[in-house]
């Protein structure tokens, strides 16, 4: 018989993985609210083995990061409490960045004090260890973190490895005081990169020209967002040549207009098309059709056509194969015509994202709300620039997400609503049939792992 404490955990457990799983599409929910926070204590209380689960799968996740730190305080102190073994350990395993020693120990200060426990402390300090190195002290320690490498260091009081260490970690509080002068010779990342911003501005652009650029760039650890910076802000053809090996799939699809405005050569932009339509590394980036829709609309009718609606089909592989029927209903009315993220409109993200998630579902029926409304089918592994093609580009018309939610949905397992803000909660409420239901007003990339996770939720099914 189940009792009704086990019953209480496992409805916890659903929650705040629901809240977690929900974090990965809603950028508004990434920060821990006071809910997530009682969760998170509540479990950590009574199944701290499955939060440590948790906490691992969270780390898989980037978007995720301010959750599972919060997660990992209210672990450790409720380990204080109990006087259970390991604490230290926990900590130092569940950092993975070199900015997260300092992110944790911000919350800690936050919300329970200057006074760290050893077990807080020693883990921190640990973690610092293992990840402050040259490379980390570039990236990572900037004026706007929560904490500088030097207040970690300064409040967990950690050992350095060896001699290299020893000079990171002074480095980083002659940093913190605002002393750049003197780097020592053992860290020459760093000296490299003081050597090129010691170059006035006017001779920057004539290192791009030489041959060896690249690599003078790779020492330095300069990626193109700094090279950029470095620039003030006028990228070159040339910059973007010494920068594109470093750059990401990702990265490169963004900036490709800027490739164009700032000429960079035909051999250059060959070499980079070659690439992006490259399979193996589409699937490895993990580039999301959203990602590709929105390269193409940054280039319309350009040199990059060809490569992108290639990269557009290709892209379905990093999309969710969704089980059953599913319902997607796509808004295109008039409400849709404004602005979303990534250099969209709502109704061009909603159209790319719900034509990705039909092309891979097991059974999928799409719905255009638009004038007139018109269903769309859709077969499994069909190609997305096909479907997209006979979605169309009209936008307008006001028909009721609602009503053809109560048309439609009674055939379906599984309703995806994605729609405007002001038509969201109307939908949701006409949702009565299906067991799965996501109406999505915000449409980002992360929702492709999200929708998954959330069903998860729901059925205890934790990937964990």
């Amino acid at each position: 018989m189940t009792t009704r404490a086990a019953t209480s955990v496992e409805t916890i457990k659903k929650e705040i993985f629901l809240l977690a799983a929900r974090a990965l599409g809603d950028a508004r929910t990434r920060v821990p609210s006071g809910r997530y926070v009682a969760l998170a204590t509540r479990l950590a209380r009574s199944d701290e083995a499955w939060l440590i689960r948790m906490l691992g799968w969270m780390g898989r996740h980037a978007t995720l990061r301010s959750l599972r730190l919060a997660t990992l305080a209210e672990l450790a102190q409720a380990r204080l409490e109990t006087g259970s073994a390991g604490t230290r350990q926990l900590i130092d395993q569940c950092l993975r960045r070199a900015d997260e020693p300092g992110e944790l120990l911000a919350y800690w200060l936050q919300w329970y004090g200057r006074a760290l426990p050893q077990p807080v402390k020693r883990g921190i300090g640990d973690a610092a260890v293992r990840l402050y190195d040259e490379l980390a002290l570039a990236t990572f320690d900037s004026p706007g973190a929560p904490l500088r490498f030097a207040d970690v260091l300064a409040l967990t009081h950690p050992v350095p490895q060896g001699t290299r260490q020893a000079a990171v970690f002074r480095h980083a509080v002659a940093r913190r005081r605002g002393d750049l002068t003197d780097i020592p010779a053992s860290l020459p990342l760093l000296r490299a990169r003081r050597a090129l911003y010691q170059l006035p501005p006017t001779r920057r652009r004539a290192l791009l020209q030489r041959s060896g650029a690249g690599r003078t760039l790779g020492e330095a650890a300069m990626t193109w967002a700094t090279v950029s910076r470095w620039l003030l802000g006028t990228m070159t053809g040339p910059a973007w040549a010494a920068v594109v090996p470093s750059m990401s799939y990702q990265d490169r699809l963004a900036n490709l207009a800027a490739f164009d405005r700032d000429g960079m050569s035909d051999a250059i932009a060959h070499q980079v098309a070659e690439e992006l339509a490259e399979p193996a590394w589409v699937l490895r980036s993990g580039v999301t059709p959203l990602e590709v829709f929105a390269a193409m609309r940054s280039v319309p009718g350009s040199r990059w056509s060809p490569t992108l609606r290639l990269a557009m089909d290709l892209s379905p592989v990093n999309v969710p194969a969704l089980p059953g029927r599913t319902l997607v209903l796509i808004d295109r009315g008039d409400l849709m015509a404004g602005p979303a993220d990534g250099g969209l409109t709502r109704a061009e993200a909603a159209t790319a994202f719900g034509a990705a998630l039909a092309c891979r579902a097991s059974r999928a029926q799409v719905v255009v709300l638009g004038t007139p409304v018109a269903s769309v089918t859709v077969q499994p592994g069909e190609p997305l620039m096909d479907v997209l093609d006979r979605v169309g580009e009209n936008v307008g018309g006001a028909a009721s997400p609602a009503q053809v939610i109560r048309t439609h949905a009674g055939r379906h397992d599984r309703v995806i609503v994605l729609t405007h803000p002001d038509q969201a909660a109307e939908a949701a409420e006409a949702i009565t049939g299906p067991g799965q239901e996501h109406v999505i007003t915000d449409v980002t990339s992360g929702w492709f792992t999200a929708i998954p996770h959330m069903e998860m939720a729901r059925t205890a099914d934790w990937p964990f």
